[in-house]
Formats: C-alpha cells, sequence, structure tokens
C-alpha cells in the first residue's frame, strides 16, 4: 500500500473523524470499500461551487468521493489506506495550457538564462561558446534564452547586436535566440546564407531588402545606414537555413526525454498543452511512450507553418494541411493520454521594438492603430535609455521624406536628415503591424479545421490579432458552447469592445499572468509604442491604453469568459512556474508596484484557471480538471495553503509553494525528498 503523511489504523481514522458536518453518509454496505482514503484536509475540488471540503476517495485512477470525514468513514474498509493530510492543502492535478516541453530539458548547450548582457559581453560570451562546444567552421551556434529586452546596450565600439556576434565569431554563423522565441539575431556570417526559395544565396542587406526580400522588411533591424544591423524576427532565421538549429540537438532532446514529465510532475503539473508541436518533437513523446514514462496527459497543437504551403499563386494549401493534421490526430489517437486533436496557428508575431537601435525597431504584432515612432536617446552618465520626443509623420521634414521615400535615400541624405531633425528618415514611415496571414486566409483556416473536426489554438498578441481571432471563431461558433472548442494565447492588449465577445463565445484564454506585471526594462520596449507619453516615467499612467487594456483578465473573467493559463515555457524562463504564475495573477505585482491591479482575480480563479478551465481547454473537463466523484485521480498536495494565504492578505508568498506529492491515475507519481 502506498502511504503518505501520517497512515493511521482504521480504528484510529474513525476516531479522528470530524461530526456535524453537511454531507450523509452512507453505510458501508451501499458501495464498496475504497483503496485509499484522504481525510483532515483541505481539498479545493475546483467544483462549480468553488467548494473545499475534507475528504476524498480513490480508488484505482478513480475519485469516488468527496466530502467530510464523517461520510468518508464510510469508505473505509479493512484493506483501505487511510492518509491523514493533517490540514494540508490539495488541488487537482495543474493544467499548462500553453507551454513547449521540448524546451524545459536541460542539455548541455550555450544558454545565457536570460541573464541581461551588454553587447561586449554577448560577444564574449558567445565566442566562449564556439570553443567550449567546439564547433566546427561553418555550423550554426545557437545562443539560447537570449534576454532580448533587457541591457543590449552598446559597448566600446559595438553599437549592434550584428557588430557584438561578428566579434564571437566570423568563421561561424551565429543564431541569438530570444527568450521568447520570436526574436532572434544574428551575425554576418548569418546574413549572408539568406537564400530564395528557388536557392539563389543572395544574403539579407539594405539592397535584397528593398528588392527580392521586400516581404522580410517588417522582421530586420535596420542600422542608421539602412543596413541590417543583426536583429532577425519571427521565421527570418529559417530562410538564413538556421531552421535546424533554433531547436538544437534533437537527438539529445529525445534522450533526455524523460525529464519533460519529470520537471512538470515534480511541479504539481499533470497536464500539458504543447502549444506547437510538429514532426520533430512527435520523436520526444514517442520515446516516452515506449518507455512507459508519461505521466501526463498530452494535448498537441499540432504546427504547420502556412508558407510552407504556398501554392504558385501565392495561397495557402490548407486542404494538405489539414490532410497531415488527420493523419496526426489518428496517429496518437492510438496512444494512451496522448491526443492531437487541436492545430496552432499565429495570427500575428510580438509587440516588443528595440529603442537602441537607429532607428528604433519598431513591434510587428497587430494593432488596430498605427504604432507611434518615438525618440530615444542615451543618459550620457548612466546610459540608460531615455524619451526625447516623437515624430510627426504629418510634419514638414517627414513631408519631404515621402516626396522621395525613405527607402531610396543615400547614406548621405541619411546622415543629413538625422542631423537636421534629430530623428532617422525611416521614422516617418507608419506601420500597425503584420497580419500573419490575410484575415481571408485565417476564415478559411478554421473553417477547414472545423470540417476536420479539429480545434483552433489562436496566438494573438495585438489588438487586432485578437480581434481577428474572435472574428474567425465567431464565424464557425454555432448556438453557444459552455467552452468553445477554440482558443486564444496571449492577448497582450483587448480592445474593450472584444472583451464582451470572448466572453459570450465562451473562448478560453490562456494568459500567461507572470507577464501581467510591471517590467520596467521590458516596458520600454512596448509602452512607448503603444502611448504617446511625456517621459518613460509617465509609462505607467493608468490613463494609458496599454495599462487599461493589457492582459484585460478581470474584465473577462467578470463578463462571463474563461481563464485559463500556460506558462509558454521556456519562452522567458525554461521553468514551468505554476505558482509564480498563480500569485501574479492575483498580485499582478513583481515588485515594482501593480500593473492594472484593477485586472487582477481572486485565488480561486486562478487555481481554476490551472485547473478546470485547463482541462476546458483541453477538451478533457469530462475525466479532470477538478475532484469530483468519476473524475480520474489527478491531484497535488502542497506544503502551504494557498487559499488561507491569499485570503488573508499573503497573496506574494504564493510563490514559495512547494509540492509535496503529485498523483496521477490514482498512484503517487512524484514525493518531495524530505
Amino acid at each position: 500500500m502506498i502511504k503518505s503523511f501520517l497512515t493511521i489504523s482504521i480504528a484510529t481514522a474513525l476516531a479522528v473523524i470530524l461530526p456535524g458536518c453537511n454531507d450523509k453518509a452512507k453505510p458501508l454496505a451501499e458501495h464498496p470499500a475504497a483503496e485509499q482514503v484522504f481525510i483532515n484536509g483541505a481539498i479545493y475540488t475546483a467544483d462549480p461551487a468553488q467548494r473545499s471540503v475534507s475528504a476524498m476517495a480513490v480508488s484505482g485512477d478513480r475519485i469516488w468521493f468527496v466530502g467530510n470525514d464523517e461520510a468518508a468513514a464510510t469508505w473505509i474498509g479493512a484493506d483501505t489506506t487511510v492518509t491523514d493530510l493533517q490540514g494540508k492543502r490539495v488541488l487537482p492535478g495543474l493544467h499548462d495550457a500553453h507551454v513547449h516541453p521540448a524546451g524545459v530539458i536541460e542539455v548541455e548547450d550555450c544558454n545565457l538564462d536570460n541573464e541581461p548582457v551588454d553587447l561586449a559581453q554577448l560577444a564574449e560570451f558567445a565566442a566562449a561558446c564556439v570553443e567550449r562546444l567546439a564547433i566546427p567552421d561553418g555550423d550554426w551556434l545557437l545562443v539560447k534564452q537570449w534576454n532580448f529586452a533587457q541591457n543590449n546596450k552598446p559597448a566600446g565600439d559595438l553599437k549592434t547586436l550584428r557588430q557584438a556576434l561578428d566579434r564571437a565569431s566570423d568563421k561561424h554563423p551565429i543564431l541569438l535566440g530570444g527568450s521568447d522565441g520570436h526574436h532572434n539575431a544574428t551575425n554576418s556570417a548569418g546574413l549572408a546564407l539568406a537564400a530564395t526559395p528557388a536557392g539563389e544565396r543572395l544574403g539579407l542587406s539594405a539592397e535584397t531588402l528593398a528588392g527580392p526580400f521586400a516581404e522580410l522588411a517588417p522582421y530586420v533591424g535596420l542600422d542608421a545606414d539602412g543596413e541590417p544591423n543583426g536583429e532577425v524576427h519571427e521565421d527570418v532565421p529559417k530562410l538564413l537555413g538556421a531552421g535546424h538549429a533554433i531547436l538544437g540537438n534533437v537527438d539529445e532532446l529525445i534522450s533526455q526525454a524523460g525529464q519533460i514529465p519529470g520537471r512538470f510532475n515534480s511541479l504539481g503539473i499533470t497536464s500539458i498543452y504543447d502549444a506547437a508541436f510538429d514532426a520533430t518533437t512527435g520523436s520526444l513523446y514517442d520515446s516516452l511512450v515506449e518507455q512507459g514514462a508519461l505521466s501526463l496527459r498530452v494535448t498537441l497543437a499540432q504546427y504547420y507553418d502556412p508558407n510552407a504551403y504556398r501554392n504558385a499563386d501565392g495561397s495557402i494549401d490548407i486542404d494538405t494541411i489539414m490532410a497531415q493534421a488527420r493523419a496526426t490526430r489518428e496517429k496518437y489517437s492510438k496512444v494512451q493520454n496522448v491526443k492531437a486533436d487541436q492545430l496552432k496557428y499565429f495570427v500575428d508575431g510580438v509587440i516588443e521594438g528595440n529603442p537602441l537601435s537607429t532607428p528604433p525597431t519598431l513591434p510587428n504584432a497587430a494593432q488596430l492603430n498605427d504604432y507611434y515612432q518615438p525618440i530615444f536617446g542615451q543618459d550620457t552618465t548612466s546610459g540608460e535609455v531615455v524619451l526625447t520626443g516623437y515624430v510627426a509623420p504629418d510634419g514638414e521634414p517627414c513631408k519631404q521624406v515621402a516626396a522621395k521615400a525613405p527607402g531610396s535615400l543615400k547614406r548621405e541624405e541619411i546622415a543629413d536628415f538625422t542631423a537636421a531633425n534629430g530623428f532617422h528618415p525611416a521614422q516617418c514611415l507608419l506601420s500597425d503591424g503584420v497580419m500573419f496571414q490575410s484575415a481571408d486566409t485565417t476564415m478559411k483556416f478554421i473553417q477547414a479545421a472545423v470540417d476536420s473536426d479539429l480545434s483552433v489554438h489562436f496566438h494573438a498578441i495585438g489588438d487586432r490579432a485578437v480581434r481577428t481571432a474572435v472574428d474567425a471563431i465567431a464565424a464557425v461558433t454555432r448556438d453557444t458552447p459552455s467552452t468553445n472548442r477554440h482558443s486564444i494565447a496571449h492577448a497582450q492588449l483587448v480592445d474593450p469592445g472584444d472583451i464582451a465577445r470572448i466572453a459570450a463565445l465562451k473562448i478560453p484564454v490562456a494568459f500567461t499572468y507572470a507577464w501581467a506585471v510591471r517590467d520596467y526594462g521590458y516596458d520600454v520596449t512596448v509602452i512607448p509604442f503603444i502611448d504617446k507619453i511625456s517621459s518613460l516615467q509617465d509609462m505607467y499612467n493608468a490613463e494609458n491604453y496599454y495599462m487599461r487594456q493589457a492582459y484585460p483578465a478581470r474584465s473577462i473573467l467578470a463578463a462571463g469568459g474563461v481563464l485559463a493559463a500556460g506558462s509558454d515555457a521556456p519562452v522567458d524562463t525554461a521553468d514551468p512556474r505554476p505558482f509564480h504564475n498563480i500569485e501574479k495573477a492575483v498580485t499582478r505585482d513583481e515588485g515594482e508596484g501593480p500593473m492594472n491591479a484593477g485586472e487582477g482575480i481572486g485565488i480561486l480563479d486562478a487555481i481554476d484557471a490551472y485547473t478546470i478551465n485547463g482541462a476546458r481547454l483541453m477538451h478533457q473537463q469530462d475525466i479532470t480538471g477538478s475532484l469530483e466523484a468519476g473524475k480520474k485521480a489527478d491531484f497535488i498536495i502542497l506544503d502551504r495553503d494557498i487559499v488561507a494565504l491569499a485570503e488573508n492578505g499573503n497573496a506574494d508568498q504564493v510563490s514559495e509553494t512547494k509540492v509535496l506529492e503529485t498523483w496521477f491515475d490514482g498512484a503517487r507519481i512524484y514525493q518531495q525528498t524530505r
């Protein structure tokens, strides 16, 4: 028999049963004895009433009873293992509803671990990796977990990321992978590898970005002369031939696949949603299944890059995508605890710009309004970024540029303009971001998915992208579902008019609550482009659009919506940190003061986001997500009562929570080493 905490005899168990509870005890003869009975606990059920009870009975892989200790006594037989929880808090097994599991595997690599570095430190770090890992000349070096938003300051004669990586090596193309999976950078050796679909290697330059690679322009950062500064965002690395480098050493990842269930289970996570599954990562799960080591319920959101399925006329071959998706779904339909009935679809990119480049690189997330063009400088003493003003697109200097088109200006003309006006002529251009595919293609994609009985998980960051996703979901939603089969991830900015629509359509929104906080270094890369502010100290003005509409969790909940939660690990950090996310869902504060504190939610709603609502997003709420009779016995035991902490004003301690035990299918699969 499995024992945990204080396993006690039947006589002792009956002696500690608390009288006076409302649940009526049935005579033992009316039902068989349970294999396991847990008593004297604080068991949060995540049921519709958000109840906490003291006892639970389990047999096999199922929960047979939840209620009070008196009623639990009727489930105790001669062979029942009785566990006194000693008041410990118990939750349903957690659901990470948006994560990239391969990214949590730890292997020998070149990893910045999201630590901020200046350009000189970056060059030194990358050069050391080339030597330590003995990268052959001509092979790619992948530098993982680069903090794209913090530091990256010029140092000495190094002014751009390209220069820093050139110093690291001129014999190796280097891919600097941002910790968000969207921002990247490379050196001259990498830029030189850009090739057309026909295989003609032209390289990325001012000339080719104005010609054959014009479509890449929104994703390539430029220096003051109009040449690439090293920034190559979104899918640009694939066009440099670095697609294989993005994931790293796949063979080593497969050999270490056992880290996936071990890591998640130790954090109390029993269900994961792989938010960008493809054939490459499929081998990870195949390995775990073969080993019988998959102590997780896994939902795979299959990702097919639409650009890889373009027809000669430029349209997307959606039929081929759906055929492959159906085949993959069929493959995993025969695998216990794994299903592949969802698709990942990127509506847009990300909303961070780069104040340190000249001109500042604009965000590319799709917005309803044009981005502002802030003018940045640097404090001569501290080197910190300062905001000195904004470009007036309709001003006389920009009118003069418009007559010539910024891309046609020669270097000396750019220098003269910048010296005369205090900003780069490229900042006269207006942009409201980029949709990865047209709205029409998005509509066709989701309709084809529905026709194939597949659901779509939309990556949407900007408010225009969120609206596009909502429009698409609305077009295929019939009647009023209790939970929509389609979902949205991130929703960093949501227009007020779309909040009610999201709620009415019951679209699950998977927020990463750890990001719904003030982070000055990061916010400098976002807020000045969204709101026209007087100085960087004005970023947190409550009237700013960003402050009102960023990650609007409480507004969606209050309107009747469905809040889920996803860590998006290894984005920002390879640690899925569920209790950190739960804490930030409540406090919205990382130590710099709360960001739009009114959008914080209650502790029970935050737990629901990680349990029953995650199960709803994964379409498995009938078997898991809450502790109710008939459901799977997936639950965790904590070292502290996070509900009591939050309700007593100590929500800022929730992130310190440790998992004592994790149970999956009625068996204990993790126990904290004491």
